[in-house]
């Protein structure tokens, strides 16, 4: 006969057991995110780019052709994946600590998805920028994250001392791209990417283990080791097919400097407030403009912008070399095949086209990002579905058996990794400019891209544009006002507002 005590035994052995088993059946998940990366990537079409570890996660994955970001800017998109809600949810527009905080106290529902997965039983850790920097909460996290130092995006070596540690350098002292002939490991992806194969290699439990990891390059300063440099040299076939603001476009759409023009007097530059469109064009792109070597204001040489070119070429190989390093530490381990592994960008970048450089425009350069997907049972293949970062959340949800909490305004996009689903048939984005004082929403449907720009003390519509992917796939003429395209705008434009969801008649 058994005693009490044998019975409490056996009953917390079984639990054990159950929770073990409970915790073996779910998948792995390695979250990595690129920064500032555009789908310039050879599984994208681009031959010219060295990518061959990305290039092998495809061929095991379904590659997304056509996956937006929701504001292509990095808090306000991070925040929208991480918490799966959509900017006009959370009203972060910009990198305001002030706006994170309000949005915090008055959102506790709002559970990231590190948080929800470490709730489920999950032991979720993050290294590098995942998180906008600054912006982590340790309790979201099973173990405090691993972001490097404060102000780490701004790594360069010192020219001084080229074989000691790297140097956070001063942000308007700081040249835009560095080639130093250093070792991966010297600067924070290859250390940090060593920290990750660690943990990979010795695991700690049986908890099935959330994984995050963002690499901080293709961002700005554009640095890598020289090996990475050394496999481009740029030509003119580089260079942007569509250099000059699309037709009839609004200055708003595309001169996204407006953020900067503090930056600009403190270089002793005064950026106009209403420009015309010629002087806007001198100012564009000034992010990339506030750093040493490119022009402040004015044309920007062309051979600056085949050295822009041939950097951005070498952070994305850089980039690449550190995937290929978990990739293999994965197969060492016998986890690839166990593992849902998830890689892609913020939002993209432009690299000249519309005149623009950088990020925060609505523009398809901006907005659409590479997303590759690979999970257990899953058949590699590619999506032409119109898919969003905010459904990243509950797409891991679902693979994962994880109930997805009520909060989230994405969809899982499982069946489409199945080959069961019909499809989305739009993508949502917006940027803001001033602030939050304008708003310039997008819709990309299968074949066009619409947007209202709006007053936001008002909701008046402004401006508009709509590109017509079907006969102008670079989006270099604005037909917004063109009669023939009248009954594409009517609808768009009630599609955005249901989408949105913008009260009927307020922008009227």
């Amino acid at each position: 006969m058994m005693t009490k005590q044998t019975i409490a035994v056996l009953f917390i052995c079984v639990c054990l057991f159950v929770r073990s088993a409970y915790s073996n059946e779910r998948p792995d998940v390695v979250f990595i995110m690129v920064d500032d990366l555009r789908p310039m990537l050879g599984c994208y079409g681009a031959p010219h780019i060295q990518t061959p570890n990305i290039d092998r996660l495809a061929e095991r994955s379904v590659v997304f052709d056509r996956a937006y970001c929701q504001f292509a800017k990095c808090g306000p998109s991070r925040l929208s994946l991480m918490t799966g809600l959509r900017p006009d949810s959370t009203r972060v527009y910009g990198h305001s600590k002030d706006d994170l905080n309000r949005f915090r106290n008055d959102k506790h529902e709002a559970v990231s998805i590190a948080r929800w997965f470490k709730e489920h039983g999950y032991r979720t850790l993050s290294f590098g920028k995942i998180d906008h920097d600054g912006w982590q909460q340790a309790d979201d996290w099973s173990e405090p994250p691993s972001p490097g130092r404060e102000q780490e995006i701004l790594e360069i070596v010192d020219t001084q001392n080229p074989s000691g540690p790297t140097i956070i350098a001063d942000r308007f002292n700081c040249p835009f791209y560095q080639s130093p002939e250093v070792s991966d490991e010297t600067l924070f992806a290859g250390r940090m990417t060593k920290q990750v194969t660690e943990t990979i290699r010795v695991r700690d439990g049986d908890d099935p283990l959330f994984l995050a990891v963002g690499y901080r390059r293709p961002h700005l300063p554009l640095v890598a080791p020289q090996q990475y440099f050394s496999l481009y040299k740029p030509d003119r076939s580089w260079l942007a097919v569509n250099p000059q603001p699309a037709q009839n476009s609004p200055i708003v759409a595309w001169l996204n400097s407006v953020a900067y023009a503090k930056s600009a007097a403190r270089l002793g530059f005064a950026m106009p407030k209403n420009p015309s469109r010629s002087e806007a064009m001198l100012w564009s792109g000034y992010e990339l403009r506030s750093y040493v070597g490119v022009p402040n204001v004015g044309e920007i040489p062309e051979s600056v912008q085949l050295q822009i070119l041939q950097a951005y070429a070498a952070c994305v190989s850089y980039v690449d070399a550190q995937v290929g390093k978990i990739i293999e530490a994965l197969e060492e381990t016998g986890r690839l095949d166990k593992s849902i592994v998830i890689l892609c960008s913020d939002h993209g970048w432009h690299l000249g086209e519309q005149s623009a450089w950088a990020k925060m425009t609505n523009f398809e350069v901006a907005t659409r990002v590479p997303l590759i997907v690979a999970a257990p049972g899953i058949k590699p293949g590619r999506s032409t579905m119109l898919t969003e970062l905010v459904d990243v959340y509950p797409t891991l949800c679902e693979l994962t058996g994880i109930p997805a909490p009520k909060h989230l305004e994405g969809e899982s996009f499982v069946r489409e990794l199945t080959g069961e689903g019909a499809g989305q048939s739009f993508a949502l984005s917006q940027i803001s400019r001033h602030g939050d004082k304008y708003m310039g929403r997008a819709i990309r449907t299968d074949r066009f891209r619409y947007v209202e720009w709006t007053e936001t003390a008002n909701g008046r519509v402004f401006e508009r544009e709509l590109y017509d992917h079907r006969t102008d796939p670079n989006e270099t003429v604005n037909v917004a006002s063109n009669l023939e395209y009248s009954e594409h705008v009517q609808r768009l434009h009630r599609l955005i507002v249901r989408s949105f969801g913008i009260a009927e008649g307020a922008n009227e």
